[in-house]
């Protein structure tokens, strides 16, 4: 039996507010806002049926959208019905993403019973959005972009580079007072790159990695915000394919296709970016510091940091003293 989620009643849903709508499925959904007020969203959807969830506008909302569809093929509609003038039935394939304004007309996504969805989300004001145009284009640029974004769901391929900012943007707690400057400047690049790909129409570019036929793109996505989050735990390569179900040399070619770097140089880097962090900010000493960064080798530590920082571990630290000195 088919279900349907009203305006009320989706809300409640994913916000987890009415009890009773439990049995529907599941959502886990969380947001960020830069400091510009651009909205930041993470989906991840289950329905035990298949459901229709439909919005019948967008709460008075006039705002641009852009929806990366990460995992799963999706169909969905922009407007009640063909008299409407922006009627639009969009399919989305996995690994694509498209952009499109919502000038306050209803939208209803179909998902099929038991499949889980995953999505990310950048929403801003249409206003907003003309501010970010101004700031960066001339008049006749902004005038084919707004023509091209306002007209009709735009879509094109999730590229590597959004790919990495995607991960970027997961991780943005690592950067703590900084989070909103960090938030803003990836949010207007990750706009900015989704309008390059629907403009120039480099759909069919070698660049890009065949998402569509390529679900271990996402899991390795995954993996990446694990490391900037969580550095100092053992990512040995075969264990990680063994659990991705792949072969090591495949993890590591989507790995640098998406990333370009290799997964075992991504790791050290973001180990010798957690043990400086420690060495200025906490009261222990190189050795923890080391063992806490995930080095069991002192001499490779040190070796490895002042490869990267031009000092020894030792002399980092130095600086926090001279600093407090001041």
């Amino acid at each position: 039996m088919r279900k349907y989620l009203d305006n009320k009643s989706l809300y409640d849903f994913m916000n987890g507010k009415t009890p009773a709508l439990k049995e529907i499925g599941t959502a886990d959904i969380s947001s960020q806002k830069s400091d510009s007020d651009i909205v930041y969203y993470s989906w991840d959807l289950e329905f035990d049926a298949d459901t229709d969830a439909k919005k019948e506008n967008n709460s008075g909302v006039d705002e641009v959208q852009i929806i990366f569809n990460l995992n799963q093929d999706i169909e969905w509609m922009v407007g009640e019905n063909e008299t409407d003038e922006k009627y639009q039935i969009v399919s989305m394939k996995k690994g694509d993403v498209c952009i499109y304004r919502n000038d306050n007309i209803g939208t209803s996504m179909k998902y099929k019973k038991g499949v889980n969805f995953k999505f990310k989300s950048l929403q801003m004001h249409t206003k907003r959005f003309k501010e970010l145009l101004k700031t960066h284009f001339p008049e006749n640029d902004i005038i084919n972009i707004e023509k091209i974004v306002y007209d009709s769901v735009q879509m094109t391929r999730i590229t590597p580079e959004m790919y990495r900012i995607l991960s970027e943007l997961d991780s943005a707690d690592r950067y703590k007072e900084f989070k909103g400057v960090f938030l803003d400047a990836k949010m207007t690049e990750l706009t900015a790159l989704v309008l390059f790909e629907i403009v120039h129409n480099r759909e069919e570019s070698n660049n890009y990695v065949s998402l569509r036929n390529n679900s271990d793109s996402y899991a390795v996505e995954k993996l990446r915000e694990d490391i900037q989050l969580s550095p100092f735990e053992d990512y040995d390569a075969e264990s990680i394919a063994n659990k991705l179900s792949m072969s090591v040399s495949k993890l590591n070619r989507i790995f640098r296709e998406l990333y370009g770097t290799s997964l075992h140089s991504y790791v050290q880097e973001m180990r010798l970016e957690h043990a400086a962090e420690l060495l200025l900010k906490e009261n222990i000493n190189v050795t923890e510091v080391a063992l806490s960064s995930g080095y069991n080798n002192m001499s490779y530590f040190s070796k490895a940091f002042k490869g990267r920082f031009g000092v020894t571990p030792k002399k980092f630290s130095e600086r926090k003293v001279l600093k407090n000195d001041l």
